[in-house]
């Protein structure tokens, strides 16, 4: 007797599956963040507010918890990774088990810094082994560079190097942006969106039934953190770690699938387009750390740099500052998907260009504002 994951894989079309992946996320998400809410609360489990955080008060900061069971359980489940056929189509994720793991990874060390608070190298050392997992066990990686700066293939030790880096990269990108409300969940839903509409272009259902899941898994996430009241609640690093780590996951398929010929749309410059794409996690974490080194700093020493500061003491609230942080995002995603015939250097520049001048663009207003307020030039917020 066929058991029900067989059946599964026969009698659903992809696109069924695609969508029954997204609303049992949904659901299981929607499930879980109230009794994560309810427990937190009960245990006292909250994030301490202090001079460099934006709210006031106590919050429960595990939602990460409830967004990484949704995201597991639907993929484990719903996801094919040995070859079953299906609707004439044997396509499978024979990296999923590699992704489980770094995820799993991520989210043991996000919840222990969420609870204790771990030293910033405890977590780089989680953060490489994580993606070297995803590198060597899932084979998952950067394999070219695919004319960016003139380059092309990569060796196999190039690439792993290159690929650990800009994995490493991406974490802290989103874990960075992580500093109001419903940002990094709405850039993550965002990101999946547009990667998961070319995977299923490209009939690489599985990529595309993760960027669906995890969409569904963060709009209940969504809604707590930015509408709650007395139920709001916080990814934490649990939560913003593992988005990162799969932000990885579907930047590195997403490339290797055009390295491979077989994206469709295919483009010149898939990998400046995949930049545009988390080009505000990308960029502002990149500026802040140079900020950080100019500075004499450590490039984990936490400030008010990052672009969202400087949105809120622009006067905006927190939904209207994350509403004008993915507007400028989507923007950037439409230059570069209609420029991408420019070839890869020279979009990169353009979108350096870009996100460059509205950062400072929002730079001088925040600096007239502080000088019509105090009659102090205040370079607080150097850029």
């Amino acid at each position: 007797m066929e058991t029900l994951v067989n059946l599964y894989f026969r009698y659903f079309l992809p696109e069924q599956r695609l969508y029954l992946a997204f609303i049992l996320a949904l659901m299981l998400s929607f499930y879980l963040i109230p009794v994560i809410i309810r427990i937190s609360k009960a245990k006292h489990l909250f994030d301490q507010p202090d001079d460099r955080k934006n709210h006031k008060g106590t919050v429960p900061n595990l939602g990460g918890i409830g967004i990484f069971i949704a995201i597991a359980v639907v993929s484990l489940t719903l996801i094919n990774t040995c070859g079953i056929s299906f609707q004439n189509n044997s396509s499978s994720m024979t990296a999923l088990p590699a992704i489980i793991a770094g995820v799993t990874i991520l989210f043991f060390i996000g919840m222990k810094d969420d609870l204790i608070n771990l030293r910033a190298r405890k977590k780089l050392i989680a953060e490489i082994v994580a993606v070297m997992v995803l590198i060597v066990i899932g084979n998952l990686r950067l394999s070219s560079m695919q004319g960016m700066f003139h380059i092309g293939d990569l060796r196999y030790s190039v690439s792993i190097l290159f690929s650990l880096f800009v994995g490493i990269v991406i974490i802290n990108a989103f874990n960075l942006i992580d500093g109001i409300d419903g940002l990094a969940a709405s850039i993550t839903m965002m990101a999946s969106a547009v990667f998961g509409f070319f995977f299923a272009r490209s009939g690489d259902w599985e990529y595309a039934i993760l960027a669906a899941t995890i969409v569904g898994a963060l709009i209940p996430f969504f809604l707590y953190n930015v509408f709650g009241r007395t139920n709001k609640i916080f990814m934490g690093d649990t939560g913003s770690l593992i988005l990162g780590f799969l932000m990885t996951v579907l930047v590195f398929r997403f490339n290797e699938l055009n390295v491979n010929r077989t994206l469709i749309p295919r483009l010149v410059a898939a990998p400046a387009f995949s930049f545009a794409v988390l080009i505000l996690p990308m960029f502002d974490t990149i500026r802040v750390m140079a900020i950080r080194l100019y500075r004499g700093k450590g490039i984990f020493t936490p400030d008010r740099r990052h672009i969202h500061h400087l949105m809120l003491d622009l006067g905006f609230t927190h939904l209207q500052s994350t509403a004008i942080l993915l507007a400028f995002s989507l923007v950037v995603i439409g230059i570069a998907y209609y420029l991408n015939f420019l070839g890869n250097s020279a979009l990169v520049y353009i979108i350096l260009a870009i996100a460059f001048t509205f950062t400072f663009t929002m730079y001088l207003l925040w600096r007239k504002k502080n000088i019509r307020k105090t009659g102090v030039k205040d370079t607080t917020h150097a850029h």
